[in-house]
């Protein structure tokens, strides 16, 4: 299901302006919500929606003590796209015969006994006099005293030379899994290895390749397939993502979709994998107590198809989450911006700020000197409601240590100085009788209030 871009244009009409008119005019598009098979939905608000609670999700086997040790999500399962590296060692020290080698057996006095032969698929050769006889894993010195022992019943005390006169070939080799979920093998055929794990796959390839060869058979994963991971919730850009280190982790991840916003929850993130007989397992990780504690984040490494959804906090359970460290995490996104409009500067202009700045942050950047200090906006889209918020805001208690009115900033906020200005723009809001559609249309609504109101350079 794609979401389609919708175009919406509003005319906003004031006191302060004849005619303003917002063309939304920016394409939206969020990437298909399809990962392997996990069916998504579109919200009121445009977002991007993991499977409802009616999906088939079954929570992963985990033990509470160590998290990580689900084994569905600790197995990496082969998929079209995968290569294999099949190599067939031969074993280390005496070299040792092996299904199509090839020998020179001299019998000294007794010439019409001398023979060559090439080792059979049974790892047999047929001497003469004496008929078949296995020599297969024996080494040439362990093979000359076998066929001396048995040529000694028809000859006494026979001298026999054994030379090697063709290796057996080198059986390795690559194994891209095709389109139906199988390898190709050399002189064996097709062979289905999709849903198999590594090991799961050499125990089947070493089966086939015995017909062959009966040397020990070694197999890792060459190549992996390319990674897509959906990632919902609480991010800044929901979507599919390639990954491009091997098998990733969520930290990896994260960066990509922006970083998580203020009003994740870091302690419940979900990964969702579909396995092979199409069920859905889910397992809760939880990124804050890494954070905290300054450890390592869990180990769990994603695969492609897996979905990530960041929750979003639920009221009452701030306690003890520290939204700060996570604003100053490589877990959200690493740099805010924030448009100040200032009544006083005669102008709009952008701050870019370390995610986990507040107000204060931004005050070094105004002049103070001549601002309304007792009455600066903080205008805030919030797009469940999809119109902008208005929070009033007395920098001289900001300044003066008063944490309630030193904010933490999001990313796009706007700040508003001026008594004048904020009046103007908060009567313009109440004017506005539908929502905005996005974040876009609210920026652009600021940047076309900041040049209709300080471009002419007419004074309000």
């Amino acid at each position: 299901m794609f979401i389609v871009p919708r175009y919406h244009k509003r005319v906003f009409s004031t006191l302060f302006f004849a005619t303003l008119q917002l063309g939304v005019g920016l394409t939206t598009s969020i990437p298909l919500m399809l990962a392997q098979g996990i069916e998504s939905s579109e919200s009121s608000t445009g977002e991007l929606l993991m499977p409802s609670a009616s999906s088939e999700v079954k929570p992963a086997n985990v033990n509470p003590e160590n998290p990580e040790n689900s084994p569905q999500f600790n197995r990496y399962l082969l998929d079209t796209g995968d290569t294999l590296s099949v190599i067939v060692q031969r074993p280390p020290g005496l070299y040792r015969l092996g299904i199509g080698d090839s020998i020179s057996v001299v019998v000294q006095r007794f010439p019409d006994l001398s023979f060559q032969a090439a080792i059979n698929p049974e790892g047999n050769i047929v001497v003469p006099l004496l008929g078949v006889m296995p020599v297969n894993g024996l080494s040439l010195q362990e093979a000359e005293t076998k066929i001396r022992s048995g040529l000694n019943r028809y000859v006494i005390d026979p001298i026999i030379y054994l030379s090697l006169t063709g290796q057996r070939p080198n059986l390795s080799f690559p194994a891209p899994i095709n389109q139906d979920g199988n390898i190709i093998i050399p002189q064996v055929g097709q062979l289905a290895v999709k849903g198999l794990s590594v090991e799961e796959a050499q125990a089947k390839i070493s089966m086939a390749l015995s017909r062959i060869t009966s040397d020990p058979i070694v197999v890792s994963l060459a190549q992996m397939r390319p990674v897509q991971i959906t990632i919902t919730g609480e991010v800044f850009r929901p979507g599919i993502y390639a990954a491009g280190a091997t098998m990733p982790r969520i930290t990896d991840i994260l960066p990509l979709a922006g970083g998580s916003t203020l009003t994740a929850d870091l302690r419940q993130v979900q990964i969702r994998r579909k396995l092979t007989d199409g069920s859905i397992v889910s397992q809760n990780i939880d990124l804050y107590a890494a954070l905290q504690n300054g450890g390592s984040p869990p180990n769990l490494r994603l695969q492609d198809g897996d979905a990530v959804l960041v929750p979003r906090r639920e009221p009452g359970t701030d306690d003890g989450y520290d939204r700060k460290l996570v604003a100053r995490s490589t877990l959200a996104v690493p740099q805010i911006k924030v448009r100040v409009l200032n009544y006083a500067s005669g102008g709009i202009g952008t701050q870019s700020l370390p995610n986990g700045s507040t107000f204060l942050d931004v005050l070094g950047n105004v002049p103070l000197n001549t601002a309304n200090l007792r009455d600066i906006a903080l205008v805030r889209f919030d797009p469940e409601k999809g119109k902008p918020v208005t929070q009033r805001l007395d920098a001289k208690k900001a300044l003066a240590g008063d944490a309630s009115q030193n904010v933490a900033l999001q990313d796009n906020d706007v700040i508003v100085v001026g008594r004048n200005l904020v009046g103007k723009i908060t009567n313009l809001f109440n004017t506005i009788t539908q929502p905005f559609f996005n974040v876009q249309s609210f920026i652009r609504f600021f940047e076309s209030f900041g040049n209709g109101l300080f471009g002419g350079g007419s004074n309000p």
